[in-house]
Formats: structure tokens, sequence, C-alpha cells
């Protein structure tokens, strides 16, 4: 199987980190423990040794059998996790590359920032529900069993963006900071969903992804067109003023989408399928005051 995302990509985004306001109500530790009573700290993983670290937290063992001088890290139990609401309805099985893939890529990488920064990182597909889900968890054992959820899913059922928020409220103990990616063709609107997880304390960050034919079909003369999702078929003759009315009320759509996320103060990426990832991350993520 095609691996999800190489390591040569992974590579690059190892200097990243999330600055999206109100993430933590703690603080990590990277080579000492919390000073602070009544907090306690966990293993989280390794790091290499940098000059000035504490030589009481070299794993010496390690350096035994490895060779190398590995730094145990620690991470308090109060630092938020980071959530990933994938949406794998039907819908986002279309396009070239499928949405579906681009959003697991996305989604892993995403994952493996917040893991190399020592987050606890969960992932939670969903279609018209939540799908079998992946807790937040800290370490990069997590990011191998992440990529087996995303590489094991198939785009299938309907959405229902109200109910999987719903679902994963109910599955998820605290707030975090949420990544909601999805091409938003939820005929049960997303307002409720994305007004509750704002009122949890969760910090959100919506990525719609969406082919660039469904931005500017090119499409012309009589066709049979079908809902991958509801089953249905219909035919049309599409011709000019067809596509400028289906532009103009997908337009409509998106401007109600923005309002309402502005409103919110929720950061939102409109990203077509032919933005390279590495783009998406880089550039409109740290323009967008997500990432640094």
């Amino acid at each position: 199987m095609e691996p999800l995302i190489d390591e040569a990509f992974l590579r690059r985004l190892a200097n990243l980190k999330f600055i999206v306001k109100g993430r933590r109500k703690g603080k990590l530790a990277g080579t000492h423990p919390s000073p602070r009573a009544g907090t306690s700290v966990e293993f989280a993983d390794y790091r290499s040794y940098s000059p000035g670290d504490d030589f009481r937290y070299i794993d010496w063992n390690l350096l035994g059998r490895l060779d190398r001088l590995l730094v145990k890290t620690f991470v308090h139990e109060s630092d938020r996790p980071i959530y990933l609401l994938l949406d794998f309805s039907a819908s986002m099985r279309l396009g070239n590359p499928p949405k579906a893939l681009y959003a697991a890529r996305f989604g892993a990488a995403i994952a493996y920032i917040g893991l190399r920064e020592l987050d606890r990182v969960g992932l939670y597909p969903f279609s018209d529900q939540l799908l079998p889900s992946v807790a937040p968890r800290h370490g990069m054992r997590q990011m191998t069993h992440i990529l087996h959820v995303l590489q094991g899913i198939s785009a299938t059922g309907t959405t229902s963006l109200d109910r999987a928020v719903e679902g994963f409220l109910a599955a998820s103990r605290e707030s975090g900071l949420v990544f909601l990616v999805s091409d938003f063709l939820s005929r049960t609107g997303y307002q409720e969903g994305i007004s509750r997880l704002l009122h949890r304390g969760d910090d959100v960050v919506v990525v719609q992804i969406v082919d660039p034919g469904e931005l500017h079909p090119q499409l012309e003369g009589s066709l049979e067109i079908h809902d991958v999702e509801g089953g249905r078929a219909v035919d049309l003759v599409v011709g000019r003023r067809t596509l400028i009315q289906y532009e103009r009320r997908l337009e409509g759509y998106l401007q109600e989408l923005t309002r309402f996320l502005a409103g919110h103060r929720v950061p939102y990426f409109l990203v077509p399928t032919d933005l390279p990832l590495e783009d998406l991350i880089h550039e409109r993520l740290r323009v967008g005051g997500v990432l640094q």
C-alpha cells in the first residue's frame, strides 16, 4: 500500500508549532517536572540531547544500546488535546485526488506536528455519525495508530456535521484544539455543531476541502447527475445559464459559511485539492494564525 504521507514531507514539518490562542490550560515540561504543587507530569517521548539539558533526564540505558544521548520529555496532564474531526462521507470520495485522501493526508500532517510538540492527538472520523475513533494519546506510537486507521477508512454514507459533533462531544472528555475537516456538503447544516464546540470551550479550525470541479464545473450538454449520498439520479441539460446559476448559489453558500465562522472568530480555510498540501500547511495556516 502506498504510504499516506512520506518521511521527507514529515521532516519539513518538524519546526512548526501551533499558535491558536487559548490552546493550552497547562504548560509543557521539556526536561524537568513542574514545580507547581498539585500538578503531575507523565513521560511522553524522547528527543536528542542538547547542550544545557539536565543530565538527570538522559536515558543511560538507551545510550548503551543505541549509542545516542536521548533525553526523556514530560508533559503536564493539564495540556489540552488536539482533535482531528475528519469527514469520510460518500461525497468525500469524489475528485482527483479524492477529497477523502487529501483530508487524510492533512490529518496525518497535523497529527505529526502535534505529537512532535508533545501534545495528545486524537482522531475522530465521521459521516452522518461518529466512526470508530482513536482517543488522544502522546508519543509517536500514536502516529502509527492514526496512520493505520486513516489508511483503512472508506468514504461512505451521508454527511451530518451536527450529529457527528454531538457524538464527538459525548466521546471526548475535555475541550481542546479541534480541526474540523469536511467538504461541508451537509443537508442538516453545521451551525449547531460548531456552536456546541465553541460553547464547550474548544478552539475550532475549519478546513473545507473541495474539488476544483465543484468550484468551476466543466460540464456541458445532456447529463445524468448522481447524488452519491442520497442515491438519486437527475437528468439535466447543462448550458451556460445553468452553470452561472450553480456558481451563484455556491458563492452564496460559501459567503454564508464565511460570515458564520468570522462572526465566531473561527479560522476558516477553503482548500481545493489541487493546492499542494505543503502550501496549505506552510503558507495558509501560518498566514491564518494557526501555525508558526
